[in-house]
Protein backbone atom coordinates (compact mmCIF):
# COMPACT_ATOMS: atom_id res chain seq x y z
CA UNK A 1 0.00 0.00 0.00
CA UNK A 2 1.50 3.40 -1.00
CA UNK A 3 -0.86 5.45 0.98
CA UNK A 4 -1.87 8.80 0.10
CA UNK A 5 -0.39 11.08 -2.89
CA UNK A 6 2.16 13.30 -1.51
CA UNK A 7 1.31 16.59 -2.06
CA UNK A 8 3.47 18.67 -5.17
CA UNK A 9 6.98 19.87 -3.97
CA UNK A 10 7.46 23.62 -4.29
CA UNK A 11 9.32 23.46 -7.20
CA UNK A 12 6.42 21.30 -8.97
CA UNK A 13 4.15 23.83 -8.03
CA UNK A 14 6.25 26.72 -9.73
CA UNK A 15 7.30 24.78 -12.43
CA UNK A 16 3.23 23.86 -13.27
CA UNK A 17 2.10 27.64 -12.18
CA UNK A 18 4.73 28.25 -15.33
CA UNK A 19 3.16 25.97 -17.82
CA UNK A 20 -0.58 26.99 -16.91
CA UNK A 21 0.51 30.56 -17.29
CA UNK A 22 1.77 29.47 -20.87
CA UNK A 23 -1.04 27.67 -21.71
CA UNK A 24 -3.54 30.70 -20.43
CA UNK A 25 -1.12 32.83 -22.91
CA UNK A 26 -1.75 29.88 -25.74
CA UNK A 27 -5.60 30.36 -25.28
CA UNK A 28 -5.61 33.72 -25.16
CA UNK A 29 -3.50 33.86 -28.30
CA UNK A 30 -6.58 31.68 -30.16
CA UNK A 31 -9.32 34.16 -28.74
CA UNK A 32 -7.26 37.24 -30.16
CA UNK A 33 -7.45 34.63 -33.48
CA UNK A 34 -10.84 34.42 -33.39
CA UNK A 35 -12.10 37.06 -32.73
CA UNK A 36 -9.99 38.63 -35.67
CA UNK A 37 -11.12 35.62 -37.54
CA UNK A 38 -7.85 34.81 -38.18
CA UNK A 39 -6.09 31.40 -38.02
CA UNK A 40 -4.33 30.81 -34.69
CA UNK A 41 -0.91 30.98 -36.78
CA UNK A 42 -1.54 34.15 -38.67
CA UNK A 43 -2.19 35.66 -35.15
CA UNK A 44 0.92 33.93 -33.41
CA UNK A 45 2.72 35.74 -36.75
CA UNK A 46 1.08 39.09 -35.98
CA UNK A 47 1.72 39.25 -32.13
CA UNK A 48 5.37 38.26 -33.47
CA UNK A 49 5.60 40.92 -35.72
CA UNK A 50 3.78 43.83 -33.58
CA UNK A 51 6.42 42.27 -30.33
CA UNK A 52 9.41 42.83 -31.89
CA UNK A 53 8.50 45.84 -34.25
CA UNK A 54 7.53 47.45 -30.67
CA UNK A 55 11.13 46.27 -29.45
CA UNK A 56 13.05 48.01 -32.15
CA UNK A 57 14.07 44.48 -33.69
CA UNK A 58 11.66 43.98 -36.38
CA UNK A 59 11.69 40.55 -38.50
CA UNK A 60 12.42 39.42 -41.70
CA UNK A 61 10.40 36.60 -43.36
CA UNK A 62 13.15 34.22 -42.65
CA UNK A 63 13.39 35.08 -38.94
CA UNK A 64 9.48 35.07 -38.62
CA UNK A 65 9.70 31.26 -40.21
CA UNK A 66 11.92 30.59 -37.29
CA UNK A 67 9.77 31.78 -34.41
CA UNK A 68 6.65 30.21 -35.35
CA UNK A 69 8.01 27.47 -36.82
CA UNK A 70 6.88 27.14 -40.74
CA UNK A 71 9.18 26.54 -43.90
CA UNK A 72 9.98 29.52 -45.80
CA UNK A 73 7.49 28.39 -48.55
CA UNK A 74 4.43 28.51 -45.49
CA UNK A 75 5.63 31.88 -44.48
CA UNK A 76 5.37 33.18 -47.67
CA UNK A 77 1.87 31.94 -47.98
CA UNK A 78 1.08 33.06 -44.37
CA UNK A 79 2.67 36.71 -45.37
CA UNK A 80 0.61 36.94 -48.59
CA UNK A 81 -2.50 36.49 -47.00
CA UNK A 82 -1.93 38.63 -43.53
CA UNK A 83 -0.64 41.18 -46.31
CA UNK A 84 -4.43 41.08 -47.95
CA UNK A 85 -6.11 41.26 -45.22
CA UNK A 86 -4.12 44.51 -44.70
CA UNK A 87 -2.55 43.40 -41.18
CA UNK A 88 1.24 43.41 -42.15
CA UNK A 89 3.33 45.53 -44.99
CA UNK A 90 6.53 43.94 -46.30
CA UNK A 91 8.87 47.14 -46.54
CA UNK A 92 12.57 47.16 -47.99
CA UNK A 93 14.03 49.74 -45.67
CA UNK A 94 17.27 47.84 -45.36
CA UNK A 95 20.38 49.54 -47.51
CA UNK A 96 20.46 45.85 -48.74
CA UNK A 97 17.62 46.15 -51.35
CA UNK A 98 16.93 42.42 -50.94
CA UNK A 99 16.01 42.62 -47.28
CA UNK A 100 12.36 42.43 -46.40
CA UNK A 101 11.32 43.94 -43.31
CA UNK A 102 7.55 43.18 -41.72
CA UNK A 103 5.82 46.27 -40.11
CA UNK A 104 2.09 45.97 -38.66
CA UNK A 105 -0.32 47.80 -39.94
CA UNK A 106 -1.96 50.62 -37.70
CA UNK A 107 -5.73 48.61 -38.24
CA UNK A 108 -3.85 45.46 -36.57
CA UNK A 109 -2.03 47.46 -33.77
CA UNK A 110 -5.11 49.01 -33.31
CA UNK A 111 -7.63 45.81 -32.77
CA UNK A 112 -4.53 44.35 -30.97
CA UNK A 113 -3.91 46.94 -28.61
CA UNK A 114 -8.06 47.19 -28.31
CA UNK A 115 -7.83 43.55 -27.38
CA UNK A 116 -4.05 42.87 -25.32
CA UNK A 117 -4.43 46.29 -23.42
CA UNK A 118 -6.72 45.76 -20.94
CA UNK A 119 -5.13 42.46 -19.48
CA UNK A 120 -1.69 44.72 -19.70
CA UNK A 121 -3.24 46.58 -17.43
CA UNK A 122 -4.72 44.21 -14.98
CA UNK A 123 -0.86 42.50 -15.24
CA UNK A 124 0.82 45.27 -14.28
CA UNK A 125 -1.48 45.86 -11.24
CA UNK A 126 -0.65 42.81 -10.19
CA UNK A 127 2.80 43.15 -10.69
CA UNK A 128 2.98 46.45 -8.60
CA UNK A 129 1.82 45.05 -5.59
CA UNK A 130 5.46 43.15 -5.63
CA UNK A 131 8.29 44.93 -4.34
CA UNK A 132 11.20 45.54 -6.71
CA UNK A 133 13.72 42.94 -4.76
CA UNK A 134 10.75 40.43 -5.18
CA UNK A 135 10.16 41.56 -9.24
CA UNK A 136 14.74 41.03 -9.45
CA UNK A 137 13.90 37.71 -8.20
CA UNK A 138 10.85 36.92 -10.33
CA UNK A 139 12.62 38.39 -13.51
CA UNK A 140 16.01 36.69 -12.97
CA UNK A 141 13.89 32.80 -12.20
CA UNK A 142 11.57 32.94 -15.76
CA UNK A 143 14.91 34.20 -17.67
CA UNK A 144 17.16 31.10 -16.07
CA UNK A 145 13.84 28.64 -16.85
CA UNK A 146 13.47 30.42 -20.44
CA UNK A 147 16.93 30.27 -21.49
CA UNK A 148 17.07 26.53 -20.22
CA UNK A 149 14.22 25.57 -21.94
CA UNK A 150 15.38 27.39 -25.19
CA UNK A 151 18.92 25.19 -24.91
CA UNK A 152 16.97 22.15 -24.33
CA UNK A 153 14.75 22.74 -28.05
CA UNK A 154 17.63 23.78 -29.28
CA UNK A 155 19.63 20.87 -28.73
CA UNK A 156 16.71 18.12 -29.19
CA UNK A 157 16.35 19.98 -32.63
CA UNK A 158 19.97 18.73 -33.15
CA UNK A 159 19.19 15.04 -32.28
CA UNK A 160 18.29 12.65 -35.28
CA UNK A 161 14.78 11.54 -35.91
CA UNK A 162 13.81 8.27 -34.95
CA UNK A 163 13.36 5.58 -37.36
CA UNK A 164 10.71 2.83 -37.57
CA UNK A 165 7.50 2.78 -34.86
CA UNK A 166 8.04 3.65 -31.46
CA UNK A 167 7.35 0.16 -30.42
CA UNK A 168 9.44 -1.63 -33.18
CA UNK A 169 13.14 -0.86 -30.78
CA UNK A 170 10.94 -2.40 -27.66
CA UNK A 171 9.68 -5.44 -29.90
CA UNK A 172 13.01 -6.33 -30.71
CA UNK A 173 14.50 -6.07 -26.95
CA UNK A 174 12.05 -9.06 -26.39
CA UNK A 175 13.36 -13.14 -26.39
Amino acid sequence: MDGPPRPPSQHERVLDGLTAFGAAQSELLRLFARTKGMHVTDAAAVVQIIEHEDAGRPLTPARLAERIGLSPGATSILLARLETAGFIDRTREHTDRRIVTLRSTKAINEAADAFFEPLAKQLNAALAEFTAKDLDLLLSATDRLRALVEAYARDAMTQPEPTGHPTDAASQQLP
